[in-house]
């Protein structure tokens, strides 16, 4: 199609729009023709495509948002935790102070780790992981993350550290533990107002929230580093001639 004609197809859609927002019913004195007809039909289409786009691109700037201001606050590394060989074998809660001495984590897979009956600090480790070497001294606890929950944030695969002596803020990215689903990676967000205990958000909305009772769930710790499993490689470019 030619740019003139394009042109004019646009013509008659506009003209056929500011009709169909005039009067979305035609007069019977002035009976539409069959061209112009179709052009308001795929001029209303386009309307309601057009605000549908924008109320996604609204919702993509608003969850875009919200990712960034929580990954803020949790570290990347684009690559796995490097492993460290345990200096002691046996349930997980003394391995976290023995790896504190060498700068390491115990890891534990969080997909297969404590149920809602058992606790976590009772489970058996063997793998350890080395921190960053600017990592401020703490107990820490890294554990894969299985799901994809919190996506766009966490992916299924990534290993997330834990500060067992950090504090959980509202709003957070933390690891929790829930009475009816065991140790979850979440948002921990405040209850709204007379509604007692906090809620657990999921960044990826196909997940309901979860309620905890306070009393009835462990705030683990914050997540304040990330190593991603599949970190996102950016193209290169061509060298120049």
């Amino acid at each position: 199609m030619s740019d003139r004609h394009e042109w004019e197809r646009d013509a008659v859609v506009w003209l056929a729009g500011r009709g169909a927002e005039a009067s979305e019913t035609p007069s019977p004195a002035r009976p539409l023709s069959a061209r112009l007809a179709r052009a308001m039909f795929a001029f209303r289409a386009w309307r309601a495509d057009a605000a549908r786009e924008a109320d996604a691109a609204r919702f993509a700037g608003e969850v875009l948002a919200r990712v960034a201001a929580l990954g803020r606050g949790v570290r990347r590394v684009d690559r796995a935790p490097e492993p460290v060989g345990s200096a002691v074998a046996g349930p997980l809660a003394p391995m976290i102070v023995a790896a504190r001495e060498v700068h390491a984590a115990p890891l534990v897979e969080l997909g297969v780790a404590a149920g809602t009956g058992r606790e976590l600090l009772d489970e058996p480790c063997d793998a350890w992981v080395a921190l960053p070497a600017d990592l401020r001294p703490s107990r820490y606890l890294a554990l894969r993350v299985i799901g994809d929950s919190m996506t766009p944030l966490l992916h299924s695969e990534d290993v997330v550290l834990v500060d067992l002596d950090l504090a959980v803020r509202p709003g957070a990215v933390a690891v929790v533990r829930h009475p009816e689903h065991g140790y979850v990676v979440k948002q921990v967000v405040r209850a709204g107002t007379g509604r007692p205990g906090l809620m657990l958000v999921s960044l990826n909305p196909a997940y309901p929230v979860l309620n905890l009772d306070l009393g009835t769930g462990a705030l683990l710790g914050p997540v304040v580093l990330r190593w991603c499993a599949h970190p996102v490689v950016k193209p290169r470019l061509a060298p120049g001639p």
